[in-house]
């Protein structure tokens, strides 16, 4: 709780020295609406950032000195084959049409590497199927019999399907807990691009039995198994600057923690008695069933008392990251709707305040893209606005002096303090794995991470403002009363044909040029300002063909760049996966 307070101090206190310092600008030639608008709008932005932004020094403050904020007992010596434990867990996976190659491909490594650990007795396996068409259907209960077939006399097995999907994943995880959840204390959910180790998941199982008051343990999967160049910058990310962003949630969340829908382990009862969703008031997109089930069961399982942590010091958790742009805009639009209908929950009786404020920043995640286009909008107008200075007057006959003052040095200094709270805890986290001969070595050595470094910000400044523009496009149709649906994620790496990426980003290229054009004509002194802003849009149709490509991605990985950790043999059970699936299938497929 104090770390908690000295994190809203921080996050307040640097919120206000920047406020302060633009009030301070705009007032000298008089507010006008405008100017409140921009006013408002940094005021908003710079608070949303600066969160971020301490929330990760606290992080790195947890890293440097070895902190335990997790809140959690740790279960005393060691006990991998959960002798000591009377617990049953039940590996749910909750599928819709997916690839069954890789689906089970991942289900049976995940199985041997029980296995080789000796605690096959205390797992059952859970496949709940939300799959339509025959084709889907007959290739997932083939695969099924084949993997049950082996494993059957040293594990149960189990295949279920819907005949209707009501309330989708949440709906088909609340229909296992009414019917089977009973037979089981824990249950661990997984996608069906999951993976988890053998030694984490038996961490998470004793975990649970340490703290008898924990509802849930969210785990921090690192991101794995995919080629293209956009995916290999995802998980050299997730590598290098995830782990500073979860020792830090941990440390100041500590049992007020959020769920992110998978890698989770959850206590049965808790769940069943206290998380069932409602259905919200009014016709979608922002009525209907909850889409995004995951922070409000977080926050079900809060208000009725059960503690749900962030266990950011367990490695072994994986999932595989969107092959490309598309399809990462494609999950970003359903995401999208669901975090926007937490606005008519936000202020649900009986929510604890950390809930609200993980609700809050599930919409504000959507809500500043348009916040930021509207402070670019504000910001040209603002510049319209101000008056051409005049050299000298007149009193009578006599030419008087004007004596300008000059605002350039305190707006560089807050446009300089907003490009710190981004770019900073990149800068740390890169310096925390230099500092460790084993990180550097697996992220391909010192030279290899800071090039990898300095690339992927490079891409990060181009493909923001694209973001920036698909998500005030999905804001916008939301309002406006269109449903996104829920359709399946593609999970293959194979590239878009080229009339796909020119519709799905001709808009983006348009508008950027647009916007070039009238800040050339109107505001000239601006234009080359903006060339960060404004490359990333104009050129939307080739990145997004660029960042998909597969062989881009060897490419990088030939020249030593965006190297992960599960490269260099340290996710074995990734090699597994790849292993099982094969070289025909593999070279098509997610770990190819």
């Amino acid at each position: 709780m104090t770390s908690r307070w000295g994190f809203s101090g921080l996050v307040i206190a640097s919120t206000a020295a920047a406020s302060t310092s633009l009030f301070g600008i705009l007032r000298v030639d008089g507010f006008t609406s405008e100017k409140w608008l921009y006013f408002s709008l940094v005021t908003i932005l710079f608070l949303w950032i600066a969160a971020a932004f301490w929330l990760c020094m606290s992080g790195a403050v947890t890293l440097l000195w070895g902190r335990d904020d997790l809140g959690l007992s740790r279960p005393k010596g060691l006990d991998p084959s959960l002798r000591k434990s009377t617990a049953k867990v039940a590996l749910l996976f909750p599928i819709r049409n997916e690839e069954c190659g890789r689906l089970f491909a991942g289900l049976k490594a995940m199985i041997g590497c029980l296995a080789e650990h000796q605690v096959l007795d205390r797992f059952d396996v859970v496949l709940l199927s939300d799959s339509y068409g025959q084709e889907h259907l007959v290739a997932e209960q083939a695969a099924y019999l084949e993997v049950r077939t082996v494993w059957e006399a040293q594990i149960n097995i189990f295949y279920r399907h819907r005949t209707s999907n009501a309330g989708r994943k949440s709906g088909n995880l609340a229909q296992f807990c009414r019917t089977w959840g009973g037979h089981y204390d824990y249950m661990v959910v997984l996608d069906a691009d999951s993976l988890m180790t053998a030694e984490t998941l038996v961490e998470l199982t004793r975990l649970m039995d340490a703290n008898p008051k924990a509802g849930l343990i969210q785990t921090a999967p690192q991101l794995v198994g995919r080629q293209s160049l956009f995916a290999r910058m995802q998980q050299f990310a997730s590598s290098v600057y995830g782990p500073l962003y979860a020792a830090g949630y941990s440390s100041i969340f500590s049992g007020d923690g959020n769920y992110w829908g998978h890698n989770a382990i959850i206590r049965v009862r808790a769940f069943a008695e206290n998380c069932g969703l409602p259905t919200l008031p009014g016709r979608a997109p922002l009525g209907g069933e909850i889409m995004s089930h995951d922070f409000v069961e977080a926050a079900l399982l809060r208000r009725a008392g059960w503690e749900v942590h962030m266990a950011s010091h367990l490695d072994g958790s994986y999932e595989e990251p969107p092959p490309g742009l598309i399809e990462h805009l494609k999950r970003d639009r359903r995401w999208c709707q669901g975090n926007l209908q937490h606005m008519k929950l936000l202020f649900a009786q009986g929510l604890r305040p950390s809930s609200r404020w993980h609700l809050t920043t599930g919409i504000m995640s959507y809500l500043a893209s348009p916040l930021w286009l509207l402070l670019l909008l504000a910001s040209a107008v603002v510049a319209l606005q101000q008056k051409p200075f005049v050299p000298f007057s007149f009193v009578g006959s006599h030419p008087v002096l004007s004596w300008p003052v000059s605002h350039t040095g305190a707006l560089l200094t807050l446009f300089g303090a907003m490009l710190a709270l981004l770019f900073v805890p990149k800068l740390v986290a890169t310096a925390l794995v230099l500092r460790s001969k084993q990180l550097r070595r697996a992220h391909g050595g010192t030279a290899s991470v800071l090039l990898s470094v300095m690339v992927e910000n490079l891409f990060s400044v181009l493909l923001a403002p694209i973001m920036m523009l698909s998500q005030t496009g999905f804001v916008l149709s939301i309002l406006m009363g269109r449903n996104s649906g829920w359709n399946s994620q593609r999970r293959s790496e194979a590239s878009s044909a080229l009339g796909v990426l020119v519709r799905r980003f001709l808009p983006h290229t348009v508008l950027g040029l647009l916007a070039a054009g009238v800040i050339w004509k109107v505001l000239p002194q601006y234009a080359w300002w903006l060339v960060p802003v404004l490359a990333g849009p104009v050129l939307a149709i080739p990145l997004a063909a660029l960042t998909e490509s597969v062989r881009v991605g060897q490419l990088m990985r030939r020249l030593g760049l965006f190297v992960a950790p599960w490269e260099s043999g340290a996710a074995p059970l990734v090699e597994r996966v790849h292993r099982l699936m094969g070289p025909a299938e593999g070279s098509r497929s997610t770990l190819g």
